[in-house]
């Protein structure tokens, strides 16, 4: 799995691509998130339209991370999910707890100002 990180303004857009899925990919999630807490900065934009796969590993992390950036007043956005992450997310019942948007410059234009 690779990130790439950027800055816009106070928030951080991070561009995910390849698969999260148990084991070290999902833990890379996990820790790019956890840096993304403790820099301290904005919300966090996560760019999904270069992810391949994820399973309920990463769902997972996902829904952890949510809580924990509301628990510091921030946002965690997913941006440009696939339809099957949508789909698992409102099996899981838990599409609506996610900002979602079809678009970066839509999600950077509400998010971000």
């Amino acid at each position: 799995m690779i990130v790439e990180k950027r800055r816009i303004g106070d928030h951080f857009v991070l561009a995910v691509e390849g698969v999260i899925k148990l084991g070290e990919s999902a833990q890379f999630l996990a820790q790019t998130l956890e840096r993304m807490l403790d820099d301290g900065g904005g919300h966090v934009l996560l760019d999904l339209d270069r992810i391949n796969y994820i399973d309920s590993t990463g769902i997972g992390e996902l829904v952890g991370y949510l809580a924990r950036f509301k628990e510091r007043s921030r946002r965690l956005v997913l941006v440009r999910p696939s339809e099957r992450i949508v789909k698992l997310l409102q099996v899981a019942q838990l599409a609506d707890l996610f900002p979602t948007y079809d678009d970066l410059d839509a999600a950077v234009a509400a998010e971000c100002r």
